[in-house]
């Protein structure tokens, strides 16, 4: 069916909610175009489901169960998550929000191989979202650097779970040529057609890890069958044999990733991920950033200033979407991509267009900017209502641009140069102010909490631009990526205040813990008995410990401040003056939550203990995280 037709009739399904505006691109899969939001003006991808694929029961049937898996991944901020799926007029679509970006198969080809702590920080970052799928026991099958997407803030956000189950239905009719795309990645097991787990992803994730260090990947063939015989039968290369100055650990980290038998690899992502974070790699958001066209920047700010709930038509397409279908020699008022190569069908890269003619002649010296713009890739944020979705702030003045008429306009993750915060929506749990108090249930206006605790590096940044004290640890220095301790109350507001935060209240703490099914711990009812730690643990780890808004450690390595006053009993104030040995401490206390790794008792980790030390006080023991309340 022609693009017009196709577009036509997904105006006439969607558009009493949705202004169509014009296709990104797509391939043998599917169609994408950008769409705006009716009533917030917020601007979403819609992918739509290749008609001919829509013609086959068994495909549309693993479309939707694919869909609604991946949106069981909803508020990882390294996951592309689905939140929407729908169909009519014959049509089966997703509905996903869209910002700029560039997968890391175009960001390679451009820039060429990356450093070490950057390649390292990648495969952090991926394994965080592995961590994710699989304590839901779901498997990628398809890791490849054309399904990493970079953000506009370094964020590496993986795309596409369960898309390699879809086109293995489609019997080879949507992937023509496909033939060296994945098997480049594919683990010995998947090749042979075995039941694949995370260790699985783990391969494919060390060939990646290869391929970032070195610029090329371990197996390279001429044929399909020759890169799936080498993964089976051939033992990889050492990184040292493409670049001996590269660091002996990265190859043990590589071999162990890629080895032949899923037994001899690292069993789960957390493994990886704490042999990274422990040698020094951040899973946070890093330094790279992708290339975006100048053209879609324009693209978005002309579709962000149309009139709400304005006819679908071309008169209200942006003005630069008009001009480069101009330029393309199309008439439709929309931007029209041709097809995809077949070489490159996933339907989420939105592959960029091949040289094609048009009524007005050749395309020519504008392709390059065009095909940029092309691969712009897709991100999806899964958001607490079905029908209202906003862009992603990158920084603090993005999201006063955007102001939010009510709760389903949040974004659920928060990022500026201070790090990620996952949202808390607004509503009623079960709090408890001290072990053996009885539950009440009370309710919070919506607010962001901090990802993780603030750690020794971000605290470092704070010293050094204010002139504060920086706190006498053993850590502080060493290890950058611990949590940051031996910090007073007052040290821990000093730095909010700095970062444009706040520190939360014990009931907003609480809440960003456990939730509202009144659970003892962040990770259920469950007590953690077995590899408790006895000692610092990096911010980023334990990750089926994290919280149900996704936020690490909230019981489990650093005690930590709030706001909320505490009324010491004299039991604690003897305890205090046993501990400082008759030296002064203020009359002013505060709560502390969380539980350390510190001995202590054994419900120690509980999220409802209720504790408090003077504001003036400091130990080793002691953290903290930030909130800011949502707009």
């Amino acid at each position: 069916m022609p693009t017009a037709d196709l577009q036509d009739r997904l105006s006439e399904t969607l558009g009493s909610k949705y202004q169509i505006l014009c296709r990104l691109g797509g391939g043998g899969m599917s169609q994408v175009y950008l769409a705006r939001h009716r009533f917030h003006g917020g601007l979403v991808a819609i992918k739509v489901l290749a008609e001919h694929l829509a013609q086959d029961p068994s495909i549309v049937m693993r479309f939707q169960r694919e869909a609604r898996m991946t949106a069981s991944l909803g508020n990882h901020p390294n996951i592309v998550p689905v939140f929407d799926i729908g169909e009519g007029n014959g049509l089966y679509f997703l509905v996903m929000q869209f910002i700029p970006g560039e997968d890391l198969a175009h960001f390679l080809k451009r820039e060429g191989r990356l450093a070490v702590p950057q390649a390292a920080n990648v495969i952090a970052q991926v394994a965080e979202a592995l961590s994710c799928a699989e304590a839901r026991r779901i498997v990628h099958r398809d890791l490849k650097p054309g399904n990493m997407l970079l953000d506009e803030n370094g964020r590496i956000k993986l795309l596409d779970f369960g898309i390699s189950r879809i086109a293995d239905l489609s019997d080879g009719l949507t992937r023509p040529g496909e033939s060296m795309g994945t098997p480049y990645y594919m683990s010995p097991e998947q090749i042979r057609g075995e039941t694949c787990d995370i260790r699985s992803d783990l391969y494919s994730l060390g060939i990646v890890f290869f391929e970032l260090l070195t610029g090329k990947r371990p197996f390279e063939m001429e044929s399909a069958i020759g890169v799936q015989m080498a993964h089976l039968n051939t033992m990889p290369p050492s990184l040292l044999e493409f670049d001996p100055a590269l660091p002996a650990e990265c190859d043990t980290i590589l071999q162990k990733l890629i080895a032949k038998r899923p037994e001899d690899r690292y069993q789960n992502s957390a493994e990886l991920l704490s042999i990274l974070v422990a040698r020094g790699a951040s899973p946070n958001a890093g330094e790279l950033r992708p290339e975006v066209e100048p053209g879609l920047g324009e693209l978005i700010a002309r579709a962000e200033q149309l009139p709400l709930d304005a006819p679908t038509t071309s008169a209200t397409t942006p003005a630069s979407v008009a001009r480069v279908a101009e330029q393309k020699g199309t008439s439709t008022g929309a931007v029209t991509y041709p097809s995809a190569q077949s070489s490159q069908p996933l339907i989420a890269e939105v592959p960029g267009p091949q040289p094609a003619a048009s009524a007005s002649g050749p395309v020519a010296s504008g392709s390059n900017r065009r095909r940029r713009m092309g691969i712009t890739a897709l991100v999806l944020l899964c958001l607490t209502g079905v029908a209202v979705w906003l862009l992603q702030p990158a920084k603090e003045n993005r999201a006063k641009k955007h102001p939010r008429a009510g709760q389903g306009d949040l974004v659920p993750v928060y990022s500026d140069e201070h790090g990620h915060m996952v949202l808390v929506p607004e509503g009623k749990f079960k709090f408890n102010s001290g072990i053996g108090d009885p539950d009440h249930t009370i309710s919070l206006p919506a607010f962001y909490v901090d990802e993780t605790e603030v750690n020794n590096a971000e605290y470092r940044r704070f010293c050094e631009a204010t002139g504060h004290a920086p706190p006498v640890s053993p850590d502080y220095a060493s290890h950058p990526y611990h949590p940051v301790s031996n910090v007073s109350y007052e040290d821990a507001a000093a730095y909010a205040a700095w970062a444009g935060r706040r520190l939360p209240t014990e009931e907003e703490w609480e809440k960003a813990a456990r939730g509202t099914d009144g659970r003892r711990y962040p990770w259920g009812n469950d007590e953690w008995a077995d590899n408790v730690p006895d000692k610092l643990q990096p911010v980023i780890s334990e990750p089926l410990r994290k919280s149900p808004y996704g936020a690490y450690n909230m019981a489990g390595n650093v005690w930590e401040w709030t706001a909320t006053p505490y009324a010491p009993t004299s039991t604690d104030i003897d305890g205090m003056r046993r501990l400082l040995k008759g030296q002064s401490f203020s009359p002013d206390w505060r709560t502390i939550k969380g539980g350390s790794f510190a001995p202590g008792p054994k419900d120690g980790f509980n999220v409802a203990a209720h504790r408090g030390l003077p504001v003036n006080a400091r130990s080793l023991w002691i953290g903290f995280r930030c909130v800011r309340s949502a707009p």
